[in-house]
C-alpha cells in the first residue's frame, strides 16, 4: 500500500500534483508483491474478503484503494500480462466505501491521526 516518503503525499495534495503509483503492489524494491504474501496476512484477509464481496480479484481491490486515495493517484501497473491488466482495471469500477477504505488503510499497518 502507499508509503508516504516524508510528507510527499501531503505536499502533492496541497499543490495539486498527481502522484503516479508505479508498481504499487510491490513490497519494497525486491520482496515481491504484498498480495497473497503471508507477511501481510491481516491486509490480505481484508483484501480477500472485499474481493469476494465485490466478485473481483484482489488486485482489483488494491487498485480501487489506490484510485480512491484522497490524493487522486494514478496506477501504473508495470505489467503487460493481459489478464493482470484486466483484473486491475476492474478496480476502476469499484468505489470502496469510506469504512472499507480505512479498514484497508489500518490493515496495512497505518494509524489514523
Amino acid at each position: 500500500m502507499v508509503r508516504d516518503g516524508g510528507g510527499l503525499v501531503d505536499y502533492c495534495r496541497i499543490n495539486g500534483i498527481t502522484i503516479q503509483a508505479w508498481s504499487p503492489f510491490q513490497d519494497g524494491f525486491s520482496h515481491g508483491v504484498f498480495l497473497g504474501n503471508p507477511e501481510y496476512a491481516e491486509l490480505n484477509a481484508v483484501i480477500d474478503r472485499l474481493a469476494a464481496s465485490y466478485a473481483v480479484t484482489p488486485i482489483a481491490i488494491a487498485t480501487a484503494w489506490i484510485t480512491r486515495h484522497p490524493a487522486g493517484m494514478q496506477v501504473v501497473l508495470g505489467t503487460t500480462t493481459p489478464q493482470r491488466v484486466q483484473d486491475a482495471a476492474a478496480g476502476a469500477d469499484i468505489e470502496l466505501t469510506r469504512p472499507e477504505w480505512y479498514e484497508l488503510f489500518r490493515a496495512a499497518g497505518h494509524l489514523l491521526p
